[in-house]
């Protein structure tokens, strides 16, 4: 990704060119870095913490990312994802201490977890059913289909969001694209919708990500 914004200097760049020049004190390709990254950051957050969580992890990524090592071993969106990753789990695990409780996210979902439901009025039926069917499987299994569906990422890419082996991330694919349907045949208020939303899977979430694109 390059970025032609509104500080001259920045045009054309790279991400990974504005994050080192960042890293370097360049506050213009800092808020360069921040505006072209900032709606993958949020939209892989935003159907699974409450609007006010989001908005202290997405700062918190990019505080982050400000000092962290980037290795060149990914790309710079893979590697910001994956500090976002890392920001994400652990506040599942310490909210669920605070509920003495053990948070375990390969079998918890975003909606056992307490999350609260994104604002829905606007989205047609089968984007609510497709979001709330996603929130009600394991996070682990949400955020590989997300990652998949949503940002285009290969399971190859989606590993090294989270650190996890390809093969892993192969398995959560399979199973959590099986959970999904399950969860959506519960969720759906009609045979219709179910329907519907099964046969063009990939296009309800695409047209999800569209509405997504830039955030508020």
């Amino acid at each position: 990704m390059t970025w032609t914004g509104l500080f001259p200097h920045t045009q054309a760049m790279s991400d990974e060119d504005l994050l080192r020049r960042w890293q370097a004190g360049d506050r213009a390709a800092g808020q360069a870095f921040f505006q072209a990254l900032y709606p993958v950051v949020v939209r892989f957050l935003r159907n699974k913490v409450a609007d006010d969580v989001r908005d202290d992890l997405v700062q918190q990524t990019f505080m982050a990312a400000a000092q962290a090592d980037f290795g060149g071993r990914s790309s710079v969106r893979t590697w910001l994802l994956g500090i976002a990753w890392r920001h994400l789990a652990s506040h599942f695990r310490s909210a669920g201490r605070l509920q003495a409780r053990e948070v375990e996210l390969g079998t918890l979902s975003v909606a056992e977890l307490g999350r609260g439901p994104e604002s829905q009025a606007a989205w047609r039926q089968e984007e609510r059913l497709l979001l709330e069917g996603l929130r009600s499987i394991p996070v682990h299994a949400q955020v590989a289909l997300e990652l998949h569906y949503w940002e285009g990422m290969t399971a190859a890419e989606i590993a090294a969001v989270t650190d996890t082996p390809v093969g892993t991330i192969k398995t959560r694919l399979r199973d959590g694209r099986l959970a999904l349907e399950r969860a959506l045949s519960r969720l759906a208020a009609s045979p219709d919708a179910l329907q519907s939303t099964l046969d063009d899977l990939q296009g309800w979430a695409r047209r999800v990500r569209e509405a997504w694109a830039t955030p508020g």
